[in-house]
């Protein structure tokens, strides 16, 4: 579990690090590099890719509002009636071992699902059937195994549990009512072609930066670095360790702990996957804004201060913000809006190809290969079925087993 957390860990950081972020000046990154002495951009007009074809459902609409109005539910405190299974009570309680009171064994306020298996056992069975606001004595057992804490395990102990109240959740009812109190439009009717709209939005944007990531992709595989910038590379080494380094430190593990998770054996592997890992953001920014500088885009004031508002609301600063992302916020908004411009351009002068007409020539070559099968000889088949054994190994990178 602890190496999964630390993976976990280290992958949220090295996201942003490898993020389309700009590490020279946040007015023009870049600029002060003629880059096409740096690199030589690959074609990044009249790519084909698919075109985008979306629909949504009355079943996506319906269960799209099914989770809006439950999103305004509200809890109630109910404070009578008896404690049932699957209730979420509000209890105070205190624990005692031998008449006195033991270290994490009093809470005040706390609330507990009745069946959630939270507490030891004996404890939520005891208060089912119970009065709200009722007083009991549970009489139990640690177990004899008890990790949480050690010292408790198997000790008799003494639960005093006031019930405060069921903390009921309300969710309200679907009708005119509610769409008026909670949207701009008034009927249900006007609500869900409002949801429907929106989900076909978000559908349609998910497409094109599915799309825009595979064009992205192969405009970077083609383009060819003459050579590097080494302080736009040796700025992006020095974030990267610096991200390591948090994660080891923050983890409680040594940086060498922290390198074997990841299969790097030594100190020179190290430095080198660094290196290589830096070089090829470099590339990919400096394509980026090779593109922005040759089709001259650029974004408006007001993006950036869009982009700056939705940063301050999710409660960064700009020193927050470095520390979990490594970079400054102007930085970012830069290349995150160059990114913006350069996948819009290169999406809107792709040439789509229908993917109906791609799979009917899929279908084409397939049955065209069946049928040369259909005519081979025995030998040959068995032959061809050997091949495709190999092929599949196991022992081979993209086998079975991969």
């Amino acid at each position: 579990m602890k190496k999964k957390i630390l993976a976990a860990a280290l992958v949220v950081c090295l996201i942003a690090v490898t993020g389309l972020t700009g590490c020279g000046s946040s007015d023009k990154p870049y600029g002060k590099y003629d880059l096409s002495e740096y690199v030589k951009t690959g074609e990044y007009k009249g790519l084909e890719t698919e075109k985008i074809s979306v629909s949504v459902s009355d079943e996506e609409v319906d269960t799209q509002v099914k989770a809006n109005v439950e999103n305004t539910k509200t809890t109630e405190q109910v404070k009578e009636g008896k404690v049932k299974k699957n209730d979420v009570v509000n209890i105070d309680f205190e624990g005692k071992i031998d008449g006195k009171v033991f270290d994490g064994g009093t809470a005040k306020g706390q609330n507990l699902t009745i069946g959630s298996g939270s507490f030891i056992d004996g404890f939520e069975d005891g208060l089912i059937g119970k009065e709200v606001g009722s007083t009991q004595s549970l009489k139990l057992k640690f177990p004899k195994k008890y990790e949480n804490n050690p010292d408790l395990a198997g000790k008799d102990v003494v639960f005093t549990v006031t019930i405060n109240y069921i903390a009921e959740e309300k969710i309200p009812q679907y009708d005119d009512a509610w769409v008026a109190k909670n949207s701009k439009v008034k009927t249900k009717a006007e609500y869900e072609k409002q949801v429907k709209e929106q989900l076909y939005k978000d559908k349609e944007a998910s497409e094109k930066n599915d799309r825009v990531s595979k064009l992205w992709s192969q405009i970077v595989e083609s383009s060819e670095v003459i050579k590097y910038p080494e302080e736009e590379v040796n700025a992006y080494i020095e974030e990267i360790e610096k991200q390591y380094e948090s994660v080891a430190q923050s983890s409680g593990v040594k940086l060498e702990e922290l390198w074997s998770q990841y299969g790097i054996e030594s100190e020179k592997d190290y430095n080198t996957q660094n290196k290589q890992t830096a070089e090829s953001y470099v590339k990919e920014q400096m394509v980026m804004y090779d593109i922005a500088q040759k089709e001259d885009l650029s974004y408006s004031d007001d993006d950036a201060d869009k982009l700056r508002d939705e940063i301050d609301k999710a409660g960064y600063t700009d020193e927050t913000f470095k520390q979990n992302f490594g970079q400054d916020i102007e930085s970012y908004i830069v290349a995150a809006l160059t990114f913006e411009q350069v996948g819009t351009f290169i999406f809107d002068n792709a040439k789509t190809v229908d993917k109906v007409e791609q799979k009917d020539t899929e279908d084409k070559k397939d049955s065209k290969d069946d049928k040369e099968k259909a005519t081979e000889k025995p030998a040959k088949e068995q032959k061809k079925d050997e091949g495709a054994d190999e092929a599949t190994s196991n022992d081979e990178p993209g086998g079975a087993d991969a």
